[in-house]
This record gives structure tokens, sequence and C-alpha cells, in this order.
């Protein structure tokens, strides 16, 4: 099944800013993300922490829904899911 990553600020610079990647069905979350760290290489250290968790401070929205740490085991992927990741935005 093909999904859509998309990223933004520092983390495009580590991923590169749009992507469409093929995965398995049944894909899950954790899974999506250990590849992300895979592709990463060097800069994996920006993103996730030695355990391989995505770092707090980064947002991960599947579809436009944020997703919390809480939720990314129990989370399998469908075709065509778009996966945005990205550090907190603030404004002024």
């Amino acid at each position: 099944m093909k999904i859509r990553i998309r990223a933004f600020a520092q983390v495009k610079d580590i991923l590169g800013a749009d992507s469409f990647l093929e995965y398995p069905e049944g894909t899950s979350v954790r899974e999506l993300l250990d590849s992300l760290r895979q592709r990463a290489g060097e800069s994996e250290d920006q993103l996730f922490s030695r355990d391989g968790d995505l770092h707090s401070h980064l947002v991960l929205m599947i579809n436009g829904i944020r997703i919390y740490k809480e939720d990314i085991e129990s989370l399998t992927l469908l075709e065509g899911d778009e996966i945005a990741l990205f550090p907190p935005v603030s404004g002024g």
C-alpha cells in the first residue's frame, strides 16, 4: 500500500519534504516510525530517542489527526494515509 509522508521544518531536512512510500497491508504506525528512523540515518537522533520513540516535541499526524505516543502501538495504516511530521508551531 502507498503512504504519503510529509515533513516540515527541520524534519524536512532529514526525511525530505514529501514522498510516497510502499508498505505491506497491516503495517503499524510503530513499523512506519521504525522505517523512518532508518531513513534518517546518521540524523536519527534529531528525531528519535535511543529507544526508538519519536521525540516528544515532534508532532505526528495521520490524515490531519494528531497521534499521541500512547496510540502508536495500536494503530495500523491504510492505503492512501497521509503522515505529517513537524515541530510544534507557534505564532504571534
